[in-house]
């Protein structure tokens, strides 16, 4: 199954913007593997969402994706431990987890 992000209204603008430039730019056609989720007080349970999680199968390419995320959006130049995109589980749930803060910004040169 696929879904045109574009018309999920209930993500975040820098949110689609990011998975949007992160297709079109890798050529990569990525599965989301968790939106949003009822009951949870974290990210993955604010409206707009302002995360989401991608599959992932290789823990060195995911590390090449995430490090290549990172280097192009700042999640919050106010919290620079703080980054777009991490990398994380194991085995099968290994995934790449993309979130964004009202502060992000695409960075225009890298």
């Amino acid at each position: 199954m696929t879904a045109d992000i574009r018309q999920f209204n209930f993500i975040d603008e820098k949110l689609r913007k990011l998975a949007l430039w992160l297709e079109a730019t890798t050529g990569i056609q990525f599965t989301i593997t968790s939106l949003f989720r009822l009951g949870d007080i974290g990210i993955h349970g604010t409206l707009p969402l302002r995360a989401l999680d991608l599959r992932c199968r290789s823990e060195k390419i995911g590390t090449a994706i995430v490090n290549f995320i990172n280097d192009y959006w700042e999640y919050d130049p106010a919290r620079l431990g703080k980054t777009c995109a991490i990398l994380h589980g194991e085995a099968t749930n290994l995934h790449i987890h993309l979130q964004v803060h009202s502060n992000t910004k695409f960075k225009e040169s890298v």
